[in-house]
């Protein structure tokens, strides 16, 4: 969603479009409209108390839905909206600005009406030639459906709750050393030699004995069960086997004639839809009264009898009327087993579905013999694994011990890589968990390499730090440093931020019915 928000425009017009967006989410929840509506209306959330009802939320989304219609058009809009954190994120922005506005209310925080004129007519969409227009004012409001009341009361909130980020933009301050340090620590270059200890190195002296193997195998023995399958027949009766159709009244199971030409294709539908739900009950009865197979069912009603493909117990289909785990459970239920019709199970889509056993293999335990090899090499790798670990940090502690690199190889057994010049951006074939090892294991000390170990896919990478090249502080120019001291700052100033807004609401009472947020959200 943010992405959108990024790529929008810069025109004037868009400018005042995302003020209003942004004043929006800022006074809902701290103005009585909040608290305002139906009293019989589901309550979405409470906050100390305060409710937030569905009332409230869904004329939120509204807004919010509106705003984005129209500044990035019905089409971007109605993506959105359709996100799955919509909801959430809607019901949050009112929590968090009711909890903002309740501490702005509990420090006395006030606004002149001196200030709020000031920064209104500091707006340059509100400005002709450099100056402010009250009546551009008033008429670019009323092209967005705002009153100056509206605005001006949802700036004022804006700028009270402006006043709490005093603090926190005063902590998240950054020196000019700090920028020096973050671009130098951007710059490094460093020379790293490495030894890979793979665990394929420890797969023969893994292996398991067979008596390890089997007794693995009984004291896991459910996790080697053959679940049951069978094979089934079935029909599937709905709306459609009745469309254009008429049942005899003197056998409404059979002998089927067209109805009238004439007849719209609605009425045939509606016609349909009738016929079928007036046969529900004789098509149940048809299958109690003839268990032992669904001939007759599907001669009554001119249905084809299919057959499943084979059917595993507790895995549904990916497609097809087994999608459904409860017709999964029919086909499996104690009925069917004992080789009688199925009952009939209404699907989601209103069809009934019934079916009839063809082949059935009951669950069983697989013999030690079928899958010794898995077992096999099952331990065979996590023995192999730790194996792999523990060889590696023994040969890490001798090295640093030894203060020598050299002692990795393990007597020429792990070869030593060396890669130059790594940067953070160019690994010089470091994968990315030794890359990022590599620039935060320290520098060597007195030409001694720093040394560490990382997990790789194929085992353990042992890292010597072997030397680094730092650029000089006066080589950084100021304005890069400036924007990095900016930089700096306004992240420091958003952490605090968020951990303020955190604390508030740690320290608040917020329930959130979730039941009556889903169903409202989707």
């Amino acid at each position: 969603m943010m992405d959108t928000f990024r790529n929008f425009g810069q025109s004037w017009v868009a400018k005042i479009l995302m003020i209003l967006i942004a004043l929006s989410f800022v006074l809902w929840g701290v103005s009585g409209y909040l608290f305002s509506g139906n009293s019989s209306s589901s309550t979405v959330a409470t906050v100390d108390g305060q409710k937030i009802s569905d009332t409230v939320f869904q004329k939120r989304m509204k807004d919010v839905q509106a705003r984005y219609n129209h500044v990035f058009g019905a089409a971007t809009a109605a993506k959105m909206v359709e996100d799955k954190s919509f909801g959430l994120d809607v019901l949050d922005g009112l929590i968090n600005n009711m909890l903002l506005g309740a501490e702005a209310r509990r420090l006395g925080l006030r606004v002149p009406d001196t200030a709020l004129a000031k920064k209104i007519e500091s707006i340059p969409a509100f400005q002709e030639k450099g100056v402010f227009s009250k009546s551009h004012y008033q008429k670019l409001l009323a092209a967005n459906g705002m009153t100056p009341a509206q605005f001006e009361g949802m700036l004022r909130a804006s700028m009270r709750m402006e006043q709490l980020q005093v603090i926190p933009q005063a902590i998240a301050t950054a020196s000019n050393a700090e920028a020096t340090r973050v671009w130098a620590w951007s710059q490094e270059y460093r020379d790293v030699s490495a030894v890979d200890i793979r665990d394929a190195d420890f797969a023969a002296a893994a292996k398991p004995t067979s008596a390890k193997v089997a007794a693995y195998y009984h004291a896991n023995v459910d996790q080697f069960q053959l679940p049951a399958q069978l094979q089934v027949q079935y029909v599937v009766l709905g709306p459609k086997d009745f469309v254009g159709k008429r049942l005899s009244p003197t056998n409404p199971a059979s002998n089927v004639s067209a109805v009238a030409a004439e007849q719209s294709a609605a009425s045939f539908n509606s016609q349909a839809e009738n016929a079928f739900q007036a046969q529900v009950e004789n098509f149940k009865d048809l299958l109690f009264s003839s268990p032992d197979g669904l001939a007759a069912v599907a001669k009554a009603y001119n249905l084809k009898i299919q057959e499943s493909g084979m059917l595993t117990a507790g895995r549904v289909l990916a497609q097809g009327p087994f999608a459904d785990a409860r017709a999964l459970d029919l086909a499996f239920s104690k009925a069917v087993l004992a080789g009688k019709n199925s009952t009939a199970l209404r699907l989601a889509n209103g069809d009934l579905l019934a079916v009839h056993l063809l082949h059935y293999t009951p669950g069983s335990t697989q013999p030690l013999s079928a899958v010794v090899r898995s077992i096999t090499a099952k331990l065979s790798s996590a023995k192999a694994k730790k194996l792999a670990k523990n060889k590696a940090q023994a040969l890490l502690a001798a090295a640093r011990q030894a203060k020598d690199m050299n002692v990795l190889t393990d007597g020429g057994a792990h070869p030593l890589h060396t890669y130059l010049d790594i940067t953070r951006r160019n690994g010089q074939g470091l994968d990315n968990a030794a890359l990022a090892a590599a620039f935060t294991t320290p520098a060597p000390v007195d030409g001694i390499p720093s040394m560490d170990m990382v997990k790789t896919p194929s085992g353990y990478q042992i890292l010597a730090i072997t030397h680094v090249t730092a650029p000089s502080a006066a080589a950084i120019n100021p304005k890069v440093a400036a924007q990095i001291r900016t930089s700096l700052e306004e992240q420091r100033s958003r952490l605090l931020s968020i951990a303020y807004l955190k604390d508030l609401r740690e320290h608040a009472k917020v329930e959130i019915n979730d039941a009556q947020l889903a169903q409202i959200a989707h």
